[in-house]
């Protein structure tokens, strides 16, 4: 049986027949929304949980990043992060310009297999100038002509920049251990080497407002590294899981044996002893002589706190008495007789 159509279908085919015009939706906008384009031949290769991930971890790095950056320059700076993607190295590379002031940096993860775990930091020509005339004492301005860096400048900003370097540690603490290094500063994008035109990155962008001077600071983090990085965490916190309660017990054993070392204890001495009635004792005068329980040639007892620890020789130190220890002692061993 043939479909028949409703009296609105009808009206909305002869309203086109009459304008000519071809009102077929375009695919990309749909009943099921905007549709966007997905490579098969190059899929993503992180998932939306590990991106979410890095952006908490850099969102919490813009912080930190925004109070050293306020600290060094001396002046007003805000910094927050705004979006974190995955695509080619390629794409990232070609939006550069030709002239940029590129760090590339070495994560040095603990337990890495690499000799580099690289990771790209990119700031904006105007932050770049901005901070430059700040860290020399000026107002923070951008320069108004567009030209390249000084080798002066370059050194300027790479002290600037090691700073920032450094911060990535802190953010990373809780996940894994790395010790992150400057490497060298670039300053064309397109003698850049070490990733691949068609590796995968995430690129971490980040605005800075310095003063009333605006920027971005990009941050590409290839898929090696990356991997790198979330394979290690996974594993620390199995391993965090597995000796939670030993790690506690440890940390409580240090903390008491750090409270131990704190206190005061007294170290004596002793040569011998004797027995003597108290009218001996009174009848005493310079010359006299009292005989001991043991020999001359006897060790000595360590006495710490009415208890034998150490055994040892009397000597002479600096023209003072001393006794050097030869052997530990049994603690709450008896003296020697």
């Amino acid at each position: 049986m043939a479909e028949i159509l409703s009296q609105s279908q009808i009206d909305s085919l002869l309203s086109s027949l009459t304008s000519g015009k071809d009102e077929a939706e375009d695919p990309k906008t749909s009943l099921f929304g905007r549709v966007k384009e997905y490579d098969f031949r190059r899929p993503k290769l992180f998932t939306r949980e590990q991106l979410k991930l890095l952006f908490s971890i850099y969102e919490n790095y813009a912080r930190v990043l925004s109070s050293h950056t306020t600290g060094i320059l001396q002046i007003y700076s805000l910094i927050e992060i705004f979006e974190v993607e995955e695509q080619q190295y390629y794409e990232f590379n070609n939006a550069l310009p030709d002239s940029v002031l590129m760090g590339m940096i070495d994560l040095e993860i603990k337990g890495s297999e690499d000799e580099e775990d690289l990771v790209l930091i990119d700031m904006s020509k105007d932050i770049g100038f901005c901070s430059i005339e700040r860290l020399l004492g000026g107002r923070g301005k951008p320069l108004e002509a567009d030209r390249e860096y000084t080798e002066i400048e370059i050194g300027v900003l790479e002290y600037f920049i090691k700073g920032m370097v450094n911060l990535m540690k802190n953010v990373w603490f809780d996940y894994i251990e790395i010790t992150p290094r400057l490497i060298k500063i670039e300053t064309n994008s397109r003698t850049l080497q070490g990733i691949s035109a068609n590796e995968n990155v995430v690129i971490i962008v980040m605005n800075i407002t310095v003063n009333e001077t605006q920027g971005k600071i990009n941050i590409c983090i290839p898929a090696t590294t990356l991997d790198m990085l979330l394979r290690n965490k996974t594993s620390q916190n199995k391993k965090n899981v597995k000796r939670g309660d030993q790690q506690a017990e440890e940390t409580r054993r240090k903390n008491i044996i750090n409270e131990i070392r704190k206190t005061e204890l007294q170290i004596t001495g002793r040569l011998g002893e004797v027995e003597v009635l108290s009218q001996d004792l009174f009848d005493l005068e310079v010359g006299d002589i009292l005989k001991l329980n043991k020999s001359v040639d006897s060790s000595v007892d360590v006495i710490v706190n009415d208890e034998v620890w150490f055994r040892g020789e009397m000597g002479v130190f600096n023209k003072n008495k001393a006794i050097i220890i030869k052997e530990f002692s049994e603690t709450g061993s008896e003296p020697i007789k």
